[in-house]
């Protein structure tokens, strides 16, 4: 008993020593307001203390609306850099947030109902498209369809691309469905052909925001 007794505060000592050798970090963000999360748990905002067991490693990530999100990781191992005590964390600007506006016709069907005949509506559809848009991928009169191909445009820490899609909707009364697909990658250089990297984004990009009224006043509502 005297024996186990001797074993179980050994332990505790070993334990507690370790503990003592386990590295201490206080992160702190530009940022007062982004979010820190460590191992993909939030665990507070603008700064936090981290503590780093002995030969383990901890993910950090801060994150805020707005800027490239930043991510980290810091060890207490052999043969790795040993972090300071306090480290800084600074966000750059989002230059994709800065070059887009918050919109809530992107990824939506928007409903055209010319009040022309039906050639005259889709030649200009077709104007108004080619003036945001370059490269025409598909385009069929017959069956009312036109699509676009991508355009992506990198940014500082994402890849945003668009394209534009018209189908038609009903032929009595004419109606044709517009919509502005608006799509981030959080990978700065991903390929615009990699669709599993993309997301819908609740963004446009400044130059198209003109596209959908300039079809609702010229083609019709």
């Amino acid at each position: 008993m005297k024996k186990l007794s001797t074993l179980l505060t050994l332990f505790i000592l070993i334990s507690s020593m370790a503990m003592a050798f386990d590295k201490k970090v206080k992160i702190s963000a530009s940022e007062p307001d982004a979010n820190i999360y460590v191992d993909g748990q939030l665990a507070g905002t603008g700064s936090v203390e981290l503590k780093i067991e002995k030969r383990t490693c901890v993910n950090v990530r801060v994150e805020k609306v707005g800027f490239v999100v930043e991510e980290r990781t810091f060890c207490d191992q052999k043969n790795q850099p040993k972090p300071n005590k306090r480290e800084y964390i600074k966000l750059a600007v989002d230059e994709a947030y800065t070059a887009s506006s918050s919109s809530d016709i992107a990824n939506v069907d928007i409903s055209l109902k010319p009040s022309k005949d039906e050639l005259e509506a889709w030649q200009l559809v077709s104007r108004i498209v080619t003036s945001y848009f370059d490269v025409i991928e598909t385009t069929d009169r017959e069956t009312g369809y036109l699509r676009t191909a991508w355009v992506a445009q990198n940014f500082n820490g994402s890849v945003v691309r668009s394209r534009c899609i018209v189908k038609l909707g009903n032929t009595s009364p004419l109606e044709y469905k517009v919509k502005l697909v608006s799509e981030h990658a959080n990978a700065p250089g991903t390929s615009v052909k990699t669709d599993e990297a993309f997301r819908e984004w609740d963004r446009i990009l400044r130059k198209y925001e003109g596209l959908i009224p300039e079809m609702q006043s010229r083609v019709g509502r």
